[in-house]
């Protein structure tokens, strides 16, 4: 049998007990009549279990997720379904109470429908499934950015959900996840893919300490977690609807419909009130809804857990970068010469130095890195080393960072300026959906990343409106070498931008609009908390417009610069390109700075000044403006 077939006699026969329970029991006539009185179907918390839409349609597809067979588009038939099926004696797990407990509690809540009424039940599956979890309370978890993947680019949210009189750091809690499901042969088509919705989003039940050793150890991405006040009633509802969730999926969207935007929608369930979905319709950047709920009083003061990497670079820092890198060595050195090398070291630094070692290895083995053959012996050699060394442990907590990501300036931004461009005066305004900039406050954001989405300016010149420039995406990664590996400095850039060109020559007159992408690979190098950073890339540039000598061009150089926090409100970026056109095979010198002076996280003033050179011909712009982040 097909299963399209067996779906409709599913249907048909719930039809049928359903039609026959409403003539043989006159009580769900009665509650089909409160409900109608009561306008249920119309209640928030039903639409909202249901996935409501504007146009009153589920955006579920999943055909079980319905009882009515026109359930996903008649929100009131689907009502009357569901109670009709209370009152339908079942198998064993088969009881709508048993497949669907959050939305059963609910209505028998509303109608306060006895249960003397309703037949006996066995939900033992349900049962178990949420005896394991023991739901108490509710911890958002926030982890900070990765730029190795795509989709975490811009944080990720999950739940963690804690029993009663839980004592510590909940490795035997789970975790509430919600994530794109990705084909894992998908590459080049993942970044396309994951903004066009065409993976499918999925909730997950998983225990917390994989999550941990995921972000933290496998990811280096650094935790906070904000407990959520709901009550355990609450947090118990919450986790049976996550039950009724298991074979549903919607498009995952990394920018709109992703992690942030649906876990907000489970916290809207038990909180009627506080309508967060409907502050994020265009983009849900995971802060910016932990903002929402703090505005809201939702959450507690976060706790902070370092990542596994943050905690080895703490070491280097505090211990020094020379016993750091003898570190290093030590950890893929054989024991033998491990023991030698240890020799000319106090008992203390020994300690440091082993301690250092095993963390590094450890990071490594979980990267990837070295072969697990290799990995656990030396491991169990290196604690083996330092347990006859006696004394306490050597290294300290890494400092909790001075400006929580709730802190932070918000994510989108206007600007106003006022500038010249070769002696005309311009106005110009500028938008910016999101994220992070490298000349934008610091605080609250990883040092030395940059994620820029729909990011354009607009100017009034010579009494012409022009756009000049719009980034679709660009995204950098200035990752700097440490004593412990040597990461690459990554970045990207797709767009369009007005360029110093006129009929397929350098122009120092007039400006045409080009479209480009630009892709650089380098190293950086910078301070222990990253106030300075500097780094050194070899770039590439394509560009095509109709100005340009063939429709298009190439371009490839140096490019050099550096980010500087000179103080908590004054910070610079300095860059210099020079890349060196195939089209008229010539260099063109490109030097860019930026000042800004941070009034708070989400007010600024700034002063840029740019210049160019290229066939003995010179172009320079100079602006003064605000910038407002909201």
């Amino acid at each position: 049998m097909s299963l399209m077939k067996s779906v409709v006699l599913i249907f048909a026969s719930l039809a049928v007990n359903i039609a026959y329970s409403a003539e043989t029991n006159p009580s769900i006539q009665n509650y089909w009549s409160i409900a109608e009185q009561k306008k249920l179907d119309q209640d928030i918390t039903w639409q909202r279990l249901m996935y409501a839409n504007k146009n009153q349609k589920s955006e579920v597809t999943y055909a079980g997720y319905f009882l009515s067979e026109n359930g996903k588009n008649n929100l009131k038939e689907e009502l009357k379904a569901d109670i009709s099926a209370l009152f339908i004696p079942t198998q064993d797990n088969q009881s709508i109470r048993c497949k669907f407990p959050a939305r059963s509690q609910w209505l028998i809540q509303q109608l306060g429908i006895q249960e003397n009424e309703l037949p006996q039940v066995k939900c033992s599956e349900f049962e178990n499934w949420i005896g394991q979890i023991k739901p108490y309370k509710a911890t958002l978890i926030y982890a900070t950015d990765f730029m190795g993947n795509p989709s975490s680019m811009f944080g990720h949210t999950l739940l963690r959900l804690d029993p009663k009189d839980q004592q510590q750091l909940n490795l035997v809690s789970y975790a509430v996840n919600y994530a794109a499901t990705v084909a894992g042969n998908d590459n080049w088509s993942y970044a396309w893919k994951g903004l066009t919705g065409q993976y499918p989003g999925e909730y997950s039940l998983m225990p917390y300490y994989r999550k941990v050793k995921e972000y933290g150890d496998f990811e280096s991405r650094d935790l906070w977690e904000y407990e959520l006040n709901l009550s355990p009633e609450e947090t118990r509802f919450l986790v049976s609807h996550i039950w009724e969730m298991q074979h549903v999926s919607f498009p995952y969207y990394f920018v709109s419909d992703n992690c942030a935007y649906r876990l907000l929608g489970l916290v809207d369930l038990v909180k009627p009130e506080s309508h967060l979905q409907e502050k994020f319709n265009y983009a849900s950047i995971p802060m910016e809804t932990i903002k929402a709920m703090q505005q809201q009083g939702l959450t507690k003061a976060p706790v902070y857990r370092p990542a596994l990497e943050t905690q080895l670079l703490a070491q280097a820092h505090q211990h020094g970068a020379s016993l750091a890198k003898v570190a290093h060595q030590l950890a893929m050195k054989p024991i033998k010469e491990s023991s030698e090398t240890l020799k000319s070291f106090s008992p203390s630094d020994q300690a440091k130095i082993l301690e250092m070692a095993y963390d590094d290895l450890y990071l490594q083995f979980i990267g990837r890195k070295v072969e697990e053959s290799f990995a656990q012996p030396q491991l169990r050699q290196l604690l083996a080393l330092r347990s006859q060394i006696d004394l306490d442990k050597q290294r300290q907590e890494p400092k909790r960072p001075s400006t929580e990501p709730t802190q932070g300036h918000n994510a989108r931004n206007v600007s106003l300026k006022l500038g010249e461009v070769q002696g005309d005066k311009f106005i110009e305004i500028g938008h910016r959906q999101a994220y992070h900039d490298l000349i934008d406050p610091q605080g609250g954001y990883r040092a030395g990343t940059q994620l820029l989405f729909l990011n354009g300016n607009a100017q009034w010149r010579d009494d012409h409106l022009k756009l000049e420039h719009l980034d679709l995406l660009e995204v950098n990664s200035y990752n700097p070498i440490q004593p412990f590996k040597t990461p690459l400095t990554w970045g990207f850039n797709l767009g369009w931008r007005q360029e110093a060109v006129h009929d397929g020559v350098y122009s120092d007159e007039k400006q045409h609009g080009v479209a480009r992408f630009n892709a650089q690979v380098g190293y950086s190098l910078a301070d222990y908390e990253r106030k300075h950073i500097c780094y050194g890339q070899v770039q590439t540039y394509v560009q095509a417009g109709s100005n340009l000598d063939k429709g298009w061009r190439v371009g490839v150089g140096p490019t050099l610069g550096c980010m500087n926090q000179w103080f908590e409100k004054f910070n610079t970026v300095v860059q210099v390109e020079l890349p060196y056109w195939e089209d008229q095979n010539q260099w063109n010198l490109r030097l860019n700075t930026q000042w800004q002076y941070a009034i708070n996280s989400n007010n600024a003033i700034r002063f840029n000044w740019d210049y160019e050179k290229q066939n003995h011909l010179d172009w320079m712009k100079s602006s003064l403006g605000y910038v407002w982040f909201f």
